[in-house]
């Protein structure tokens, strides 16, 4: 059975009144959520509530879900909105600013891939050298590497097409390699 034929079945059994199929359908994207979130908004307790609030929002729509889209690409389009929207309160200083000094920092052991970022110097170069790139080019990549979306996937997070999801991808690598190629510590990652 497919994992969108899971979901089917699960989505069924919401509608018709399961009170538990939606943790079932929802549990396996959590980690993944949590993630973008705290890649976006850098704070482990903001992601928390983000990812929180994306949840029941989609529990209280999951009526209006057609299922078009997968359900974490459906999610994640919630979390990403909801932190866009954490982000511009902030901006505008309706919220406290983030406390800088470092006691009140989040650390937990399901954020997976930057806990194993942390390890490597080659690695936070190259998150430091992808920072740089434009959000449309930064989030390609993000999504087709790090959250590993196929590429059709992908184009339904980004609303466009997989033609341009492959273009943006092809264009982010280039820019990423002459980013680092250009740096005297980029020796070594690429063949000149």
């Amino acid at each position: 059975m497919t994992l969108r034929e899971k979901e089917k079945i699960l989505l069924q059994k919401i509608k018709a009144g399961d009170p538990t199929a939606y943790m079932t359908l929802v549990s396996p994207f959590r980690e993944r959520l949590f993630r973008k979130a705290v890649s976006m908004v850098k704070d482990g307790d903001d992601a928390e509530d983000i990812v929180q609030d994306a949840l029941i929002s989609g529990y209280k729509s999951i009526q209006n879900f057609r299922a078009e889209a997968g359900v974490y690409t459906w999610l994640y389009r919630i979390v990403v909105n909801k932190s866009k929207d954490l982000l511009a309160k902030k901006k505008r200083g309706r919220e406290k600013p983030m406390d800088d000094s470092g006691e009140n920092q989040f650390v937990d052991s399901r954020v997976g891939y930057e806990k194993k970022l942390e390890l490597s110097e080659e690695s936070r170069y190259l998150m430091d050298k992808i920072a740089l790139l434009e959000d449309s080019y930064k989030q390609v990549l993000e999504l087709r590497y790090f959250e590993n979306l196929s590429y059709n996937e992908i184009a339904e997070i980004m609303e466009c097409n997989v033609g341009t999801v492959k273009s943006r991808l092809f264009k982010a690598k280039e820019f990423l390699k002459h980013l680092i190629q250009k740096d005297e510590k980029g020796e070594g990652f690429f063949e000149k």
